[in-house]
Order: structure tokens, then sequence, then C-alpha cells
């Protein structure tokens, strides 16, 4: 359960994280004694100290669960034998804090490095509050005109920030790989019932705060309606002015639901269609699987604007029926969102083709044909993998903001790009009701993947 509000977190766009704060502390926010998100008096700009504020905490909460998840995957994957012996001299409190926590490291660091990754080259809260990214000062400055070294400067920081890893990567330095027999917790890695309660209650409180309080705010921003009266700042609430605002909304914002769940539904195929040759590949040769790592990294950071742009001059080559594809088409469209959604979705599929064991693998390639193979014993292997690996394609492509701006048809908006233009004149209740529809429609299908991977691991047992 704390692993899925943690994923339900980071799978949110940034936009919807950047909603919920103005929902509860913004301009128009319903916690009227904070007022942190107000304008600067006079300039139409939030001022910079609460814009730090409102930043900071969208991308620290955003940043929290990254971090959290990548260092229980590292803390997970360590070997039982080594759980075993470092019990022999040290209780389990201090084996977890001294031998697998240092172990798990270079995830921790990985969680790191993507946080700041996103903190330097996003441009959606960024841009809200009055900052200047990497990826924001492209969009804006270079735009129409763009040259090789304002694209090398924009690319300089994310690259940078992400060279490590992929030093990392190419070095060989893999994090050990537990069996499945492995991953259930031993006898000799129990913790007393004192810890595991204090555990467990951090684990709630962090989750509730990542999750929890933005959900509440967007609720309560439903219903809560600011008035001037006088001179007097009023504030009211109201149960039915709520249900009211929540059932108009899929009528009010049809459009932009539909067209987010267009592109979501193509992205998500599409990126599995062209990750999972890639992680199969990678799975069969290694050789070829650092490469694809470093390949879809580099992918993944390079900033979205100049994602966008690349696209566009592709896309005005003087070649017959290209003009029509980019203005009538959201094939444009789906190429800027797939640079990001396929490297999601190949990171998936790399870990599910891990879960396969080496023998299986080996037999597949001797009594099987490529296409019978990944039919009839891939297919049922990795069938929540693929669902998996679509959905978080699927994700990313219908946030995707800064890499659609450049490309996407006159007339189409999507639910990001709406709620961007909602939220510079304040959170009001519309903006919670566009919000809260999205997130629904996340929670719905996640619970339905669950509920599935659950039923079919009871059938196997």
């Amino acid at each position: 359960m704390l692993v899925g509000g943690l994923l339900f977190a980071v799978g949110l766009p940034l936009v919807l994280h950047a909603g919920a704060w103005e929902s509860t502390a913004g301009k128009f926010g319903w916690l009227m004694l904070t007022q942190t998100g107000a304008r600067a008096e006079g300039t139409g700009q939030y001022g910079i100290f609460s814009g730090l504020i409102a930043a900071g905490w969208i991308h620290g909460l955003y940043g929290a669960a990254i971090v959290t998840l990548t260092t229980w995957h590292g803390v997970r994957r360590t070997p039982p034998a080594m759980i075993q012996q470092s019990r022999v001299d040290l209780s389990p409190l201090a084996a977890w804090w001294r031998v697998r926590l240092p172990i798990a490291a270079p995830w921790f660091l990985l969680g790191l490095l993507l946080t700041a990754l996103l903190a330097a080259s996003e441009m959606t809260v960024a841009d809200l509050y009055g900052f200047r990214t990497v990826a924001d000062e492209f969009y804006l400055f270079y735009a129409t005109t763009p040259s090789l070294l304002s694209v090398c400067m924009a690319c300089a920081l994310p690259l940078a920030i992400s060279a490590s890893l992929v030093g990392w990567m190419l070095a060989g330095r893999r994090p050990t790989i537990a069996t499945q027999s492995d991953q259930g917790q031993t006898a000799a890695d129990a913790y007393p019932p004192l810890v595991t309660g204090l555990a467990g209650l951090v684990g709630v409180a962090l989750v509730s705060l990542i999750v929890g309080v933005p959900m509440i705010g967007l609720l309560i921003k439903l219903g809560h309606e600011v008035v001037v009266v006088d001179g007097t700042v009023e504030a009211s609430w109201s149960w039915g002015e709520s249900a009211t605002r929540l059932l108009s909304a899929p009528r009010d914002f049809r459009s932009e639901y539909q067209w987010t769940a267009i592109i979501a539904l193509l992205a998500g195929g599409c990126s599995l269609l062209i990750a999972s040759p890639l992680a199969l590949l990678g799975r069969t040769n290694a050789r070829w699987e650092p490469w694809l790592d470093v390949a879809t990294i580099i992918a993944f950071v390079i900033p979205g604007p100049i994602v966008g742009m690349a696209v566009v001059w592709v896309f005005q080559r003087s070649v017959p029926g290209l003009s029509y594809l980019y203005q009538q088409t959201l094939l444009p469209t789906l190429i800027a969102v797939l640079v990001r959604a396929v490297p999601v979705s190949y990171w998936v599929l790399r870990s599910s083709f891990r879960g396969i064991s080496d023998s299986i693998m080996d037999t597949a390639r001797l009594d099987a044909s490529p296409l019978r193979r990944s039919y009839t014993i891939y297919r049922p292997l990795l069938a929540r993998g693929w669902f998996a690996a679509s959905w978080a394609g699927a994700l990313v492509a219908s946030g995707d903001r800064p890499a659609t701006l450049p490309v996407i048809p006159p007339g189409v908006t999507t639910v990001g790009t709406r709620l961007f233009g909602l939220l510079h004149s304040g959170a009001r209740y519309q903006e919670a009701a566009l919000s809260i529809w999205y997130v629904l429609a996340v929670v719905l299908i996640s619970f339905l993947f669950v509920r599935l991977t659950l039923a079919s691991r009871v059938k196997s047992g």
C-alpha cells in the first residue's frame, strides 16, 4: 500500500501537484492564513520567497517519493546470504543501518540525481512561480531561432547531472538482483515489533503527506469560495457546490479529457511496441544492454522544448505531406511525447525481463523462434510487465507539457496545458474539478491493475 501510494505520487504530472498546492495554499487557496502563494503587489508575479516555498514544496514532495522508491528498491535487492551474515554480530536495526543501507547507496544517489535533474530541466512549476530553468529559458528566448549553441547550452546541465549515473552503468556497477524465492523476509531479517511499528507509522505519515494532503486540498477547494465584501475577504464552503462543480467538470472539460486520453493511449501502445524489443535485446545480449541504458537515459533527460523544436524542424522540411501531418494530425505530438515515454517503458520492461531466469531464456532460444517464444513464453510471464510499461508510458505522455507545446495541433488542448493556463490566474474550483477527474482515472486504472495482479498470483499459487 505504501509503495502504491508513492508510485501514485510519482505517476502524477507535476502540473497536478502544482494545482493541489495552489488549491491549498495559493492565491485563492482554502488555507487563508498562509497565503504563501500570494503574488507581489503591483507586479503580477509571485514574490521570490513565496515562489521558492511553493516550488520547493512541490519539487520536494515529488523528489521525496522518488528517493524513497529508489532506496526501497535498493534495500530490497540485498542478497539474503549477506543479510544473514550481517545478523551474526549486529541487531536487525544495526544490520539495516550499517549494511543494507550502504549497499543501497547507489540507488539512493540515483533518486537524488533524478530529483535534481527534474528540478533543473522542468518548465511547468518553475515557470508558474516566475523562475527560469534551462528548458524554460530555451523555450522563451530560442524557440523561434534555435541554434546549435543554444541547444548545447540547454542540454549541458541535464547531461552533466546524469553523467555520473551513465558512468556507473558503463562501469558495470549493477545492483545485485535477488531471485524470486529470496524476495520474502527471512527469519533472520525479522525486526522487533517496536521498530516495525515505528517504521510503519513513518511510512504512513510520509505517504499521507505526499498523497493525502494534496488530494484533500483539491477536494476542499471544490466547495470553497472567496469573495470580497466591503474590503473584507470572506470564505465559505458548501457540500452542494462541491457536488455540482465535480459533476459538471466532465462536460465543461470534455475536450481536454478526450484529447488527453487519445494521446495517452496512443503513446502507451507505441512505447510498448518500441520498448519491448529493446528490453529483450538488452536481456539476451549483455554487450548491448549498457548502451541501451545510456541511450534511454540521454533521451529522457533532454529538455522537452528541445525535443519539440527538433520535431518541428523535421516536419518543416520541404517533403510532400509533412506540412499536412504537422498541422492536421497528432503524429508530431506523438513523436515528441514518445522521447520520454519509451525510456520509461523500457526500464519497466527491463526489470520485468530480469525477473525471468537465465534457464528459461536459454531454453526459449533453443526450442522456439523469436515470434513464437514471444507469444508462448514471454507473453504469459510478462503480461503484468507489459501492462505496467504501457501504463507508465501513457502517464508520462499525458503530462509531458513542455514537449507538446511546440507541436500540438490547433484546437487540441490536454488536461496539462489547460490546467497550466488556469493556474496562472490562481487556483479556483475549476482547476480542482479538472484535476480530480484525472486523478480518479489514474487511481481506478491502477486499482484494477493491482486487483488483476493479485488475482493472477492467487490462481498461480
